[in-house]
């Protein structure tokens, strides 16, 4: 039964770091793992979690490229049978809402690039959106999926510490 209850605790918190590092670390301490515990707990988390959303992201990424030109021929087409007589071959766009956060990653994006986006993506992104941002991005770049891992190890070793002093 106490097996039981540690396992779960594991696996919450490397689950939660997959995810949100920032939340996954405090939380490590609240439950009473020390800080070398908390630092490989959230360090091997969240780089399952930067695999994990790595591959998906390519993989989904790849499949709407596949799909696109599908869907736009889809919507000319619909557009034609509605009674439109003139078919304008410019792209289907609908406006984009900016919200505080599409805001906040053009920034990121066109201010500091890709490094921006390493460095944030574990602490203010989270994992899913800065992974999937990068291979949108930059999945051209050599070393993207080790430059994403050494960001979650660095900023899992700063809030770990930083945390254990305070």
């Amino acid at each position: 039964m106490i097996a039981e209850g540690i396992l779960l605790k594991q696996i919450t918190i490397l689950l939660l770091s997959a995810v949100k590092l920032m939340v996954a670390i405090p939380l490590s301490t609240l439950l009473g793992y020390s800080y070398l515990q908390t630092f490989l707990n959230t360090a091997a988390g969240g780089i399952l979690g930067v695999l994990f959303f790595f591959f998906l992201s390519k993989s989904l990424l790849k499949a709407y490229q596949a799909v696109k030109p599908l869907l736009v021929r889809q919507l000319l087409h619909l557009r034609q049978l509605s009674g439109h007589s003139r078919i304008v071959r410019t792209r289907v766009r609908q406006r984009r809402k900016f919200t505080k956060r599409n805001r906040m990653i053009i920034k990121i994006r066109s201010k500091y690039g890709m490094a921006g986006i390493i460095i944030l993506t574990p602490i203010i992104l989270s994992i899913p959106l800065g992974t999937f941002l990068a291979i949108k991005y930059y999945s051209s770049r050599k070393n993207l999926l080790a430059w994403l891992s050494l960001s979650v190890i660095v900023w899992s070793a700063v809030i770990s510490s930083f945390i254990e002093l305070f």
